[in-house]
């Protein structure tokens, strides 16, 4: 899975470097046997923005990106719409992914929900529906997509803060930087985050794999 999530990253036609960050033996083996560069990791890290920290070192990128390793299916063009954030004339300090979420899947408190501003600043993540339809006649919400990107600075910062009352409350660690007053810009896109999380996650991902496979 994890050499699915890297050969997507290397694809993705902004992006210079990839490095594997993690605390298991055991993927670092597997990294090596593909070709892709990875750190080892305390395993007390918090989260995995931390995590990312402590590999990232002194490095001074324009852009680092977090991008989970249990995406498989991670499309290159959503990586780039990310980084596209980035350029001038108002770049942000932090920024996420978010896609449009059907009614029925909002209920859902595994599935990460986002409300932002007018100008596409995050307000609130929770795993609530929000917002929500005082009449009941609500039906636009946005699935979280779980990729982040920030300035060095910006993340610097953020792993240097300690963990929110509100991040603690929703297990959300993206909270910590809203807490903390660091604007989180999201944009919405075709992509769609699927995460392997459970054994059954894995077989559903497996078909899908498999089936990408054929078409390629």
């Amino acid at each position: 899975m994890i050499q699915w999530v890297y050969e997507g990253a290397k694809r993705a036609s902004t992006v210079e470097k990839v490095i594997i960050a993690t605390d298991d033996e055991r993927i670092i083996e597997a990294a090596e046997k593909f070709g892709c560069q990875a750190v080892m990791t305390s395993p007390t890290q918090p989260s995995g923005t931390d995590r990312i920290a402590e590999a990232l070192g002194d490095g001074k990128p324009d852009v680092v990106v977090n991008l989970q390793g249990d995406e498989p299916r991670i499309d290159p063009a959503a990586i780039d719409q990310l980084v596209g954030l980035f350029r001038p004339p108002d770049p942000p300090k932090m920024a996420t992914l978010c896609h449009p979420l059907s009614p029925e899947e909002a209920q859902d408190p595994s599935k990460v929900k986002v409300v932002f501003d007018d100008r596409f600043n995050a307000l609130y993540f929770s795993r609530a529906p929000i917002p929500y339809g005082r009449d009941g006649d609500q039906d636009e919400f946005y699935l979280h997509v779980g990729i982040y990107a920030y300035t060095p600075a910006a993340l610097k910062e953020f792993v240097s803060l300690p963990p929110g009352r509100l991040e603690k409350i929703e297990r959300l660690e993206q909270l910590r930087a809203l807490e903390n007053g660091i604007p989180i810009r999201v944009s919405i896109t075709r992509y769609r985050s699927f995460g392997v999380d459970t054994e059954e996650d894995a077989a559903k991902m497996e078909k899908l794999l498999s089936e990408k496979h054929v078409h390629l």
